[in-house]
């Protein structure tokens, strides 16, 4: 799945230009029945890929900005530190 920001959309946490596409939280199949990746992470999951798709900072500081975004956004407490630990070990940018 991949959804494109039909609009600018500037976040708390940094602006995104309209076109930007995304796969929402990167989620595998598997595990939708836990974390859908257009649900509660959803909005933090596209700032997430949009600083690893543009390397803006380090790759601790998107992660840490992911967790930041989702407990901003209400994410549930156990599915963000869930994915937050997953995207530590993970999760790859272009740094």
């Amino acid at each position: 799945n991949k959804w494109q920001l039909l609009d600018s959309w500037q976040s708390p946490f940094l602006f995104i230009p309209a076109g930007f596409e995304t796969d929402g939280a990167s989620v595998p199949r598997l595990f939708w029945w836990f974390a859908s990746p257009s649900g509660d992470l959803f909005e933090a999951a596209i700032i997430h890929d949009y600083m690893y798709k543009k390397g803006i900072k380090t790759k601790q500081d998107a992660d840490r900005t992911f967790k930041r975004a989702a407990k901003h956004y209400n994410a549930n407490r156990l599915r963000l530190n869930v994915a937050y630990c997953l995207v530590k070990i993970f999760g790859k940018g272009e740094y």
